[in-house]
């Protein structure tokens, strides 16, 4: 059996001067035997200097470039092998795969030269002594330094795997220590690309170094070469080889039996976790090793290689990034901060949404259910008596009535009327067809305008929360009978009772106001609203053959909507051409940066994938929860259409990513690491807790803050009408308002990191980048506020901390910030438990404290919230 006792390659070996203990490492001496004198000139610029060695793959001189005056070393085949294919054919392998990998851990090649016939190659020149010499001479490293050569060795391996490329042929010989203490892995020999490896050259390598996978010729991969890492750091270690074996039977038998190894037998201080990572490495099942170096080196004490790469002025991996930052679980003092800060702001948000919000001044005394049943009392009052084939239905806000009483006065007590349920602030709407109604756009729901009104039998009504009748809309019949009797006049007085109004107290007017159908019968009634006195009312109606096909409310705030649009103010108008504007640069941007991403490979294509799938499921799933359905062949078409949106979506998300995560990964790499933990399937890794958490409770402050700013400003603005009304029709909807609010999250994350990228390249300064990025955001702010110094105030201190989680905390912070403030923003909110929809406004409640229990268990890792550091 051949001997599997290392043969120690070395490409250098002169004065090193590496500070290990108080003792000064010598020199070694150069070997005096080689083809070529110390000053030959070889291709009329490299002059020899003396041989550094010899081995199998050939032999390595100290030279000196005399272009370009500096040490080289250079590599020549083995005499004889000139004009071996073979040996050719390895040799410019390993120029080319070298060339691949750039790191200050991995030695550099130069390139390729011809002398005599033979083949050479030049590279870096290491002024030190390799690793095995060293050890051979002082036994083994003391712990701290020893972890410091096993990151650098772990941080060139891991250059090497970034690229694809396989050492497989990691030993003590090949890593060299120059002078400076710096480590440099050399001979890329037996290097090769990860899928062009088969067949014998599966075996190539030093048996004693190689894996059980490798030594039974099955496959070799990067945790082949993570073997051959750990065998690496227990002879840094403990100064000898795990394995003590003469002949291959015996090292293979002694590979499967790793339990039996004991480092901390032999170095009695030694780290328990660094003997735990070494073991994994050993594993005989390559399964069970760690997956990358980079996760070797996040295990070992001390060890930082994101800030290594960012040193050396390199772009990190996402391994790398992943491989990163803390691990440690989160304090429960802070822990439970956040909690208090989560429960205490969910409960300030609620409890400011009585006075703060529309929806909650309106008074919805009764469910959509009954306001159901009351609108198909009305139709059969109005004589539709016959049954539908399909109904929908639905709340929305009188933004004409809002703008009045925001002019109607400066007083706050002006919104007192929008608890009055006439004129009503929040209308219910229903429509009835003979047709299933399939909306015309984007939404996969049925509004008050999609499908258009265009199917004879068609009927629209809305009601005030009262149930009472506030307009009325029907399509007449599209032919008419000509032979029909003359129909008997419309019974005013019934719908005029449907809509709360004693016709004593109107008087007849002239018709002002036309139907969109035809109408054979106008009228018209003028006097004031029942609930407001000080307003005139209008009441303008029609009917065609018997039946009315118009009857409408209207007050001095009703727009002749057919008409004309609502005057656009000079600032909205602005503030339109500024968004536009900056919408379309962003899309331009992104598109143009992932594309130069794409095609050079910089992107992190997998998070990407798992991104850009995520929201287009995402959206789908949206469109089965909260669509319309109907068993008709437009059920198709709706599915398709749906999923053309998904992909549209998803697609951009991914675009956006592949555009913006290579710059975050360059310049604030720290802001994605428990992002890239997240994607790689970390969901109960520490630090991904700790950053939901932080972000949960940031996105309550900012909820807080939006409320207090919505309190303030009522004497010039009327209460938030931005809350979604669609939960209010069920559960189903109120589930899919909470999870279709994620996306928009996912693009102001986009957004925002885009900017800051875009101001820092174009400003040079991260931190006039950052005044910059903190003025603009709240100016936008203040477009059109009339509270400039408290708002002003306030968006400052939202836009300081929007900055602050995207840079020190990144991604996972600023995400679930954003959408948790979201979802206290926009979804319905109460504290009132005995109104009908109580049960819907507090499912954001629940998502919010469920994010939040989650982040705090995963921060926590187990830990007991009494601790003594709580007490």
């Amino acid at each position: 059996m051949p001997d599997v006792s290392p043969q120690p390659k070395s490409s250098g070996s002169g004065e090193s001067q590496m500070s290990m203990t108080a003792a000064r490492m010598q020199s070694t001496r150069l070997p005096k035997s080689g083809r070529f004198a110390p000053g030959t000139m070889l291709a009329g610029r490299y002059q020899i200097v003396g041989l550094l060695g010899k081995g199998g793959m050939g032999e390595v001189y100290r030279a000196n470039d005399l272009t370009l005056d500096q040490d080289v070393a250079l590599k020549l085949l083995p005499e004889g092998m000139g004009s071996n294919p073979a040996m050719l054919s390895r040799f410019h392998g390993e120029v080319r795969i070298a060339r691949q990998v750039s790191h200050p851990n991995v030695c550099r090649v130069y390139d390729l030269g011809e002398v005599d016939g033979q083949m050479f190659l030049s590279m870096e020149y290491v002024d030190g002594e390799d690793l095995g010499s060293l050890l051979r001479r002082i036994g083994r490293l003391p712990g701290d330094k020893a972890a410091e050569v096993a990151r650098k060795i772990c941080a060139g391996l891991a250059a090497a795997h970034d690229k694809g490329v396989l050492h497989r042929d990691l030993k003590p010989a090949n890593v060299m220590i120059n002078g400076e203490g710096n480590v440099v892995i050399m001979d890329f020999g037996l290097a090769a690309v990860a899928d062009q490896i088969e067949g014998q050259e599966i075996k190539a390598g030093t048996p004693a170094y190689m894996s059980p996978e490798q030594l039974a010729g099955r496959e070799v991969t990067v945790r082949s070469d993570i073997y051959g890492l750990g065998l690496v750091i227990h002879e840094i270690l403990t100064g000898k080889r795990p394995f003590d074996a003469k002949t291959l039977p015996e090292l293979i038998a002694q590979q499967h039996q790793v339990d039996r190894i004991s480092m901390s037998t032999t170095v009695k201080d030694l780290d328990p976790a660094v003997e735990r990572v070494v073991m994994r490495c050993l594993a005989p099942d390559p399964k069970n090793r760690p997956a990358s170096a980079l996760a070797v080196a996040a295990a070992l004490p001390g060890g930082d290689p994101l800030a290594a790469a960012l040193a050396a002025g390199e772009t990190p991996s996402p391994e790398m990034v992943a491989a990163s930052g803390q691990s440690a679980v989160m304090r429960p003092i802070w822990a439970v901060v956040c909690g208090l800060v989560i429960l205490c702001g969910a409960i300030t948000a609620m409890a400011l949404a009585s006075t703060t919000r529309v929806m909650n001044r309106a008074p919805l005394e009764l469910p959509p259910d009954a306001l159901a049943y009351k609108a198909r009392e009305v139709a059969a009052a109005a004589g539709y008596t016959e049954k539908p084939a399909d109904t929908a239905s639905g709340f929305l806000y009188d933004q004409d009535y809002l703008q009045f009483l925001t002019k109607l006065n400066n007083s706050p007590s002006r919104w007192s009327r929008i608890g009055v349920a006439q004129p009503p602030a929040v209308v219910y709407w229903f429509r009835q067809s003979p047709r299933i109604m399939n909306p015309l756009g984007d939404n996969s729901r049925v509004s008050l305008a999609d499908p258009p009104a265009l199917v004879s039998g068609m009927l629209t009504l809305q009601l005030d929360p009262k149930g009472r009748l506030y307009s009325l809309s029907a399509v007449p019949p599209q032919l008419d009978d000509p032979a029909a009797p003359p129909a008997a006049p419309v019974n005013w007085t019934a719908l005029l009772a449907s809509a709360g109004l004693d016709p004593a107290r109107l008087k007849p007017a002239t018709p002002k106001w036309t139907p969109a159908t035809i109408a054979d019968t106008r009228v018209a009634w003028e006097g004031t609203w029942p609930d407001w006195p000080e307003q005139p009312l209008r009441v303008e109606a029609a009917s065609y053959r018997g039946r009315p096909v118009y009857f409408d409310l209207i007050g001095p705030w009703t727009r002749p909507e057919r008409m004309q649009a609502r005057a656009v103010s000079a600032a909205e108008r602005a503030t339109l051409v500024i968004l536009l504007s900056f919408a379309v640069g962003m899309l331009l941007g992104a598109a143009l940066l992932a594309r130069y991403n794409f095609k050079r490979g910089r992107g992190d294509r997998s998070g990407a994938n798992r991104v850009g799938s995520a929201v287009f499921l995402l959206f789908v799933a949206l469109s089965i929860i909260g669509g319309e359905h109907s068993a008709t062949a437009h059920e198709v078409a709706r599915l398709l259409t749906s999923i053309a949106y998904a992909l549209l979506f998803g697609a951009a998300i991914w675009v956006g990513y592949m555009a913006l995560e290579p710059y975050v990964r360059r310049h604030w790499p720290r802001a994605i690491v428990s992002w890239t933990r997240l994607l790689a399937g970390g969901i109960n890794d520490p630090l991904v807790g700790r950053d939901v958490l932080i972000g949960v409770a940031l996105g309550v402050t900012w909820g807080v803050v939006t409320a207090v700013s919505h309190y303030t400003s009522l004497s010039a603005g009327p209460p938030s009408a931005a809350v979604l009304l669609q939960p209010l029709m069920g559960f189903r909807f109120a589930l899919a308002s909470i999870l279709g609010v994620g996306p928009g999250s996912l693009i102001q994350l986009f957004v925002s990191f885009l900017l800051l990228f875009f101001l820092r390249m174009v400003l040079r300064k991260e931190w006039l980048a950052a005044v910059v990025f903190l003025a603009a955001f709240t100016g936008l702010q203040l477009v059109g506020t009339q509270s400039i110094v408290t708002d002003g105030a306030l968006s400052f201190a939202v836009a300081l901390t929007i900055y602050a989680a995207m840079t020190l905390f990144g991604f996972v912070t600023f995400v679930v910030a954003v959408y948790v403030n979201t979802v206290l923003v926009v979804l319905p909110l109460t504290l009132d438990f005995s109104v009908w929809y109580a049960g819907v406004a507090l499912a954001p409640l629940v998502m919010v404290l469920a994010i939040g229990a989650y982040g705090m268990h995963a921060a926590l890792a187990g830990r007991s919230l009494i601790q003594d550091d709580l007490l």
